[in-house]
């Protein structure tokens, strides 16, 4: 290989995988997650999700829905960082999805994981906006209908 053809082949190689690293993202990407949110999740159930910040190669969170006073549904969530890249892991109602969310996209304040192969949800993105909620999203994919969103308010944290 001449000198020009290494440097062309090392100058793609850097690039693609420079691209894939801005697409995809690492863990301290969800930075913006970190803290006490709470919101509407329609009619009179308020919904609460707590994150851990980033560290350790993990991140943890926690969501409830309440609803006169009773919790109607929780889940944990279970993000990690490893060789293969980001994933996130739902526990709806502390057990395992049968679905793992692999970070495909990766922005200051935005983040989507993916599970093509999933029923419902395929997707599922977080983002912060102007005004510092944060928006929830859950939905089928790429074109689809079928989504559910909701807008949470950063608070303080129980306990604190």
């Amino acid at each position: 290989m001449s000198r020009i053809g290494f440097i062309l082949t090392a100058t793609t190689l850097w690039a693609t995988s420079a691209a894939g690293q801005s697409s995809s993202g690492t863990l301290g990407a969800l930075g913006f997650m970190a803290g006490c949110w709470t919101g509407s999740a329609g009619g009179s159930t308020i919904i609460e999700e707590i994150y851990t910040r980033p560290s350790a190669n993990i991140m943890l969170g926690t969501t409830r829905y309440i609803r006169d006073e009773t919790t109607t549904m929780f889940e944990f969530s279970l993000i990690s960082e490893d060789s293969a890249g980001v994933t996130l892991l739902p526990y709806p109602r502390g057990r395992p999805s049968e679905a793992t969310f692999l970070l495909t996209h990766s922005e200051p304040g935005r983040v989507m994981f993916e599970a093509p192969q999933h029923d419902f949800p395929k997707r599922i993105i977080y983002r912060v906006t102007s005004d510092n909620q944060l928006l929830a999203r859950i939905d089928g994919g790429e074109g689809s209908d079928k989504v559910m969103e909701w807008g949470l308010t950063r608070t303080d944290c129980p306990g604190s």
